[in-house]
């Protein structure tokens, strides 16, 4: 990911401010950590979003303020519930070589032979060097059958990285599938019974 620019903005800036910011393409946001005091900035919208979109917001870069370079982390992102635009970001400065602490999200692919694959976790919490975070951990679920399951310990884990949960754990489920309820199976033998009733009386219509 390329440096990211941002600015420094003005001490005492009201939520009215950050509507206008908002209008005009920045995102209010705020940048600390233990070499760092608690620092208002602005990054322009469109930048960030394209930037997260290129990596995950596990994995650390470069924000660029008056100049000086930070090598930072998403700490968290404030987004509109409808919308889903980035409305607020935190970041949080970050040493290379120091461990940090982080979710590593976890994908699937393929298909199992029977039944569903369901994430039981999302993510994993790991602990590790800022630039061995792995971006996500994906798992292959073909031939997999019902009842199987997926442990953390399954997971291909790079040696560098520390688990921060028990291995045992399961990550994914195979169930099977969901069989109809007993209300929507009469909801459609009714659906059936009002169309062939009305097959019925359009014949009959016919035969006048």
């Amino acid at each position: 990911m390329e440096a990211i620019q941002a600015m420094i903005r003005r001490k005492g800036e009201t939520a009215k401010t950050n509507n206008e910011l908002r209008r005009k393409g920045w995102i209010p946001a705020v940048i600390y950590g233990s070499e760092t005091p608690n620092l208002s900035i602005q990054v322009e919208g469109r930048v960030l979003d394209q930037a997260l979109r290129q990596q995950t917001t596990n994995k650390p870069f470069t924000l660029v303020i008056n100049g000086n370079k930070h090598t930072v982390m998403v700490y968290e992102l404030q987004r509109h519930p409808v919308m889903g635009n980035i409305l607020h970001a935190d970041f949080k400065q970050i040493n290379m070589n120091e461990k940090v602490h982080t979710s590593v999200p976890i994908l699937m692919t393929g298909d199992p032979e029977l039944g569903v694959a369901t994430l039981v976790r999302h993510s994993v919490e790991v602990s590790c060097l800022p630039g061995d975070i792995p971006e996500s951990f994906t798992v292959n679920v073909d031939g997999l059958q019902i009842g199987d399951v997926v442990l953390v310990k399954d997971l291909d884990i790079p040696t560098t990285v520390d688990l921060a949960l028990d291995e045992m754990e399961v990550v994914i489920s195979v169930l099977p599938v969901k069989a109809k309820s007993d209300e929507s199976i009469d909801a459609e033998q009714a659906a059936e019974a009002v169309s062939e009733d009305a097959k019925a009386q359009t014949e009959e219509a016919k035969k006048v």
